[in-house]
């Protein structure tokens, strides 16, 4: 099967650093490869893969440039990389970003959905459903939040061709396991300078707990004014409890993630996945999170994690989490969010809607019809 997979324009794929959509991109399209797929990347030239490289740009573009800007590139690097899977063959798009081109493809389209339900996206994906893309959730919340949406927005008219659901994978073969001797008695926190993950909820956190806590934080142009507003008021009553070590990857993220005897992960939000949840898993390392969008699918409260209801739970989870198995941990990651069991996933259904696709086509007097099932989970229609 050749599958062509298109990945945003902002960040080399694996990225160097912050990117939770290249990281997926990364793992799903090395995975395909490993199971015998050919596979072509649209991503920026600097990735690193095993697949054929398409670049869509010499490198990755960041996100610190006016939005009109990046909107322009986007827009340019999208469709030439629809066009450029069609002139190559490819079976099927699995498309990671969120263009709509101005037609249907002739190729059967897969498109992930990294991000919420809000109106914009729901509408889009309502659209390309009626085409007869198929759309792929990451968590079952998130699934129920665009249905939801989708029906609150548009009544019967907003049908959404969901092929599944299948949660976002981690490697962990090169991810190294840090057993319990290893832990260091400090918490972590990974992620943006944004209300979406809190970093002012982590800190409070930490000091009301009395631990250490090393934070990789990414601050660019757009988030700093957050920083000033939100985190930089609490450092002076943090005092040395709170240290900034940048944005890590590779051998440091592993060592960060894995020396820390517990991850705080405060998203306040419906998040549709966290992959940082899977990431400290992977490296044994429990987690504390809100009981709230796709952590109750990631976390097994009281084996990986505690999941809580407000801060103050937070902070009374901390010394407990600490307690947990490191080896259970991992074992969860491997049996539910490794690298092979995803991709194969994936392979399983893009298999099934070429195989669907080439039965209907066999059929006299049918032809495909570019919209959407009339039971909202097909993705395409037969006249």
């Amino acid at each position: 099967m050749h599958i062509a997979q298109i990945a945003p324009p902002w960040f080399s794929v694996p990225p160097p650093a912050y990117g939770g959509i290249e990281r997926v991109v990364h793992d799903l399209t090395e995975g395909f490869v490993a199971n015998g797929h050919r596979v072509t990347l649209f991503a920026p030239g600097d990735s690193k893969t095993r697949a054929e490289l398409v670049p869509t740009v010499p490198r990755g573009i960041g996100l610190d440039g006016t939005p009109g800007e990046r909107a322009d590139v986007f827009a340019r690097t999208s469709r030439d990389a629809y066009a450029e899977a069609e002139r190559l063959g490819a079976d099927i798009i699995h498309d990671h970003t969120d263009f709509v081109p101005e037609k249907g493809s002739g190729r059967p389209v897969v498109r992930t959905l990294h991000g919420p339900a809000v109106e914009d996206a729901v509408l889009r994906y309502v659209e390309v459903s009626r085409r007869g893309d198929w759309l792929v959730a990451i968590s079952q919340r998130q699934r129920i939040r665009f249905e939801e949406a989708a029906e609150r927005l548009l009544g019967n008219e907003g049908r959404l061709n969901f092929g599944g659901m299948i949660h976002n994978p981690t490697h962990l073969l090169d991810t190294p396991f840090y057993p319990a001797g290893t832990k260091q008695g400090y918490a972590a926190f990974l992620g943006r300078c944004h209300w979406e993950k809190d970093p002012a909820a982590a800190i409070r956190i930490a000091i009301a707990a009395g631990v250490h806590l090393k934070m990789a934080l990414r601050v660019t142009k757009e988030e700093h004014p957050f920083f000033e507003a939100c985190v930089a008021p609490l450092l002076p009553a943090a005092g040395e409890l709170v240290e900034f070590v940048g944005e890590t990857s590779g051998p440091a993220k592993d060592e960060l993630m894995g020396r820390a005897s517990v991850v705080i992960f405060p998203s306040p939000w419906e998040e549709p996945f966290g992959l940082v949840l899977t990431e400290a898993a992977a490296r044994g390392t429990p987690v504390v999170a809100y009981r709230r969008g796709s952590a109750p699918e990631i976390v097994v409260d009281g084996v990986t994690g505690i999941l809580c209801d407000d801060e103050a739970g937070m902070v009374a989870a901390i010394p407990r989490a600490m307690g947990l198995d490191p080896a259970a941990c991992r074992a969860h990651a491997e049996a539910t969010f490794a690298r092979p069991v995803i991709a194969a996933r994936y392979a399983d259904l893009c298999a099934e809607i070429l195989a669907d696709r080439e039965a209907r086509e066999s059929v006299p007097g049918q032809s495909f019809v570019q919209t959407g099932g009339e039971d909202g989970t097909g993705a395409e229609n037969w006249a």
